[in-house]
């Protein structure tokens, strides 16, 4: 469902201000927004506030700068409120929300590609028949697919799938010490598998 945010995120107090004059200026008198929390009154007030602060902390006095930071502090709050009744009056209503002079919330695309993973590399650990598989982690994925090569160079490719994991690494145990192993891992996201990464060879100690 579409929704707005108060957007407060990176926003100085003179961008806060301004934020606050135009949803003030969207949403006073506008009967999609019949019931506000606060009322445009006690918006308006505050936003009247804090640009009088915002005006007398130029001369960075101590004083001055306290009552600016109080008038930001109730501005988030007010803008925060403001933003959940936007919501609730609007009921995903685009035209409604985007009338309110809140910014609306991105809605992140579906992943529709992986990569390969990249920098597979398969190192022994200090424990004899152990390796260590790492690569590095691709964007959008949840889990990864490690498999080992089961034929022989020079033969039909066979592969078998050793595990699954979230992390971009894996220690495979049990491995015969100094055999020549070949391994290969694929991304996979919510509804998209990613191709292989090119083929990664190591040994056990």
């Amino acid at each position: 469902m579409n929704k707005v945010k108060a957007g407060l995120r990176g926003l100085n107090p003179t961008d806060k201000a301004q934020r606050a004059a135009i949803v003030y200026s969207r949403m006073n008198g506008n009967p999609d927004f019949p019931n506000p929390s606060p009322s445009m009154a006690e918006f308006h007030a505050a936003y009247l506030e804090l640009k009088t602060a915002n005006l007398a902390a130029l001369d960075r006095g101590r004083m001055a700068l306290l009552r600016r930071d109080n008038a930001v502090e109730r501005m988030d709050l007010y803008l925060t409120r403001l933003a959940g009744y936007v919501n609730s009056a609007c009921l995903g209503d685009i035209l409604k929300l985007v009338n309110s002079g809140f910014e609306l919330v991105k809605r992140g695309s579906p992943i529709s590609s992986l990569d390969s993973p990249k920098a597979v590399t398969v190192r022994p650990t200090v424990f004899p028949g152990q390796v260590k598989l790492r690569w590095q982690r691709v964007p959008g994925a949840i889990m990864y697919v490690v498999e080992r090569a089961t034929s022989g160079f020079g033969q039909p490719e066979q592969w078998e799938r050793v595990d699954e994991t979230s992390r971009p690494q894996y220690v495979l145990k049990g491995m015969a010490s100094h055999v020549p192993l070949r391994f290969r891992v694929r991304a996979l996201g919510t509804k998209v598998k990613g191709p292989y990464s090119a083929e990664a060879f190591g040994q056990a100690a």
